[in-house]
């Protein structure tokens, strides 16, 4: 099964500017889902969609791909689905099969390895 993990976090933020890069506990918070995603050991490959050079530099070091956002989905206008959408079909022409995609967060520190693995198995009971 090709399991795939894409992040999406961007550079400006509407309301708390820089918060996916802001140092909580030690690390940036865009570290602490690319840590989930390695650590749960059944993702194949981890994306991240950003415009942000902190964060590429910080998903570089987790051994995740950096898809390069476009301008036109880095803006406070631009919605989630559709930065996921642009990731998707991006990464679909560089991959053979994509079975599931788990869809991270920058500024989401509480994901752990656990529940991606237990939101992969219900998928896959329930396909």
């Amino acid at each position: 099964m090709n399991i795939y993990a894409i992040m999406i976090g961007r550079a400006g933020s509407k309301g708390f500017s820089n918060k996916n890069i802001l140092k909580v506990s030690g690390k940036r918070l865009c570290e602490y889902p690319l840590i989930a995603a390695k650590k749960s050991k059944i993702v194949d490959e981890i994306y991240v969609s950003t415009d942000c050079k902190i964060i590429k530099k910080v998903s570089k070091k987790y051994g995740a791909k950096i898809l390069y956002r476009p301008k036109r989905l880095a803006s406070n206008k631009a919605l989630g689905d559709s930065v996921f959408e642009d990731a998707y079909f991006r990464i679909k022409k560089l991959e053979k099969k994509i079975d599931i995609v788990i869809l991270l967060f920058a500024n989401a520190p509480l994901v752990t390895p656990d529940l991606i693995k237990k939101g992969i198995d219900l998928l896959k009971k329930n396909p």
